[in-house]
Formats: C-alpha cells, structure tokens, sequence
C-alpha cells in the first residue's frame, strides 16, 4: 500500500471546520449552515483527540478530551448536544451529564415578518437561528458558535489568531 500522508487535526480544521463556520456566520439566519457549523465543530473533537494516535485509544482520549473543552469552554457541551439533536431528532436522558437540549427542533429560526401569523412575524434581520434550551433559556446559535470556534484556535493555535495556508 501506497504511503499517504496522515490527515491531521489541523488539517480538519482547515479543510472543514474554519470555512463552514465562516459560511455559518457570514449568514447566521441560515439554519442549515449553522447546524452544519455545530457539527463540524463537535467532529473537531475526534480529530483532535486521534491526532497522532491510533483507533484503539480513541474511546478513553475522546471522552478526557471532551471533559477538558468543556471545563474550558462551557458551550462545547451545547454544540455536542446541538450536533448530536440533528444526527438522532430526539436525545436520551443522560444522568451523569444532563443535556441541554432534547430535540432537534430546539434549534430553530423564527418565522420572518411576511410568513408568520398577524401579529406574530419580526422583522428578518431579526430572525437569527436560536437554541431554546431545556431550562426555557433562548440563545443565538452563532454567539455558542464563535465560542466554541475561539476555544478550538486558542487550543490548535495558541501562539497567535489562525493563518490560512500560504497558496
């Protein structure tokens, strides 16, 4: 078998994560990007935790990992709940680390002016993709998604902001 070079962490984060946030939040009314963005965000997870090791560690290095970005950015857990809401529709109740979310259609856009009911509709440039959580808390999905971004190039890049690839 041929010898290909390993596709990295930071490759992933080049190639998928940092142009489909950027899409994401370029036009955060647009709800398919910004579940596309949560869950390249969540995958970022794998990639970092396998970087360099092989599939047999990935269980015990995926899950330490994920405790670590949480305790260091609270929002990671939304965005696992937010990715795994649109993969599953309905979650299971965990015990040991509650969801914040438990459907997929907890991440919605509200109704714009001209196709809601009279009296209901806002203004489009106020119909921003939103999270209701479980609690009755309402969040803008992009304010969870540049976060959750940050947290990741602060991790993947902590000398300074991230730099594209020279052409």
């Amino acid at each position: 078998m041929r010898h290909v070079r390993p596709f990295t962490a930071i490759d992933f984060y080049r190639s998928m994560v940092k142009p489909t946030v950027d899409e994401y939040l370029a036009e955060t009314r647009d709800i398919r990007r910004g579940r596309l963005a949560a869950i390249v965000l969540y995958h970022m997870a794998d990639h970092a935790a396998l970087d360099g090791y092989d599939g047999a560690a990935m269980g015990e290095r995926l899950g330490a990992l994920k405790l670590e970005l949480i305790a260091s950015c609270p929002d990671f857990a939304l965005i696992c709940d937010i990715a795994d809401a649109s993969k599953h529709s309905r979650l299971q109740v965990r015990l040991k680390t509650p969801r914040q979310i438990s459907t997929a259609g907890q991440v919605s856009r509200p109704l714009g002016l001209f196709n809601a009911p009279f009296g209901q509709g806002v203004f489009g440039e106020a119909t921003l993709v939103t999270v209701s959580l479980d609690d009755g808390t309402v969040r803008p999905l992009a304010g969870i998604v540049r976060a959750v971004m940050m947290m990741w190039e602060n991790k993947l890049f902590p000398v300074g902001p991230f730099q594209p690839p020279e052409p």
